[in-house]
Parts: structure tokens; sequence; C-alpha cells
């Protein structure tokens, strides 16, 4: 499903994590925004897949979500951010924790 589909094509990415979160989705993103959203917000939902691999045609990106999809079934189900390159695949799972601050 794409976000024109749900009527998002113009919203902003806090509005498309929220919908992902109700629909119980994956958002799959070429938007580095969406995975500092996720950390800096410590959310636990949804996962997201963002694909670092440049000039990414939509016949490949769908084939590159399907692999992915089938590699990272129980991962993706967990909640996880997950960064595809063209060198692997990097996982982090949620929420992101924040650095703590170490006292002076």
């Amino acid at each position: 499903m794409h976000v024109g589909d749900l009527g998002l094509a113009e919203a902003r990415d806090e509005s498309i994590l929220e919908r992902a979160r109700e629909l119980d989705r994956i958002v799959c993103t070429f938007d580095a925004d969406f995975h500092a959203l996720m950390a800096l917000s410590a959310a636990v939902s949804p996962s997201v897949i963002f694909l670092r691999i440049p000039r990414l045609r939509h016949l490949g990106f769908a084939d590159l979500i399907e692999r992915v999809g089938r590699q990272l079934h129980a991962e993706l189900a967990g909640q996880v951010l997950v960064t595809v390159t063209a060198r692997g695949i990097r996982l982090h799972g949620l929420p992101v924790l924040r650095p703590q601050s170490l006292p002076r």
C-alpha cells in the first residue's frame, strides 16, 4: 500500500508513522527522517525499512522489500528499524534508547 492510497501523499512524516501504527503496517522509505523521528520519540512502533540504495527503480524497490520482508519476517514483527544498503542490512530494536548523560 502506498501513502497516496491512504490520502497521505502530502502528509508530514509523523502523520505517516501514526497511520502505520494504527494499521499495524511497516513503513518502507528512502527518507532517513523516519529513523530519526523514531529514535527521537523513543517510539516502539511501527517498524521502518530505510533503503539507502541510490537510483533504485520501482520494480527493484518492490523486489528488495519482498526479499527483506521474507528474510526479516520475525524481526519486523518485533518492531525494528532496518537500514538496507548495497553492502547489507543493519537492524536496531525499538525503542532506540538515547545515550544517557554522564555526570560531570
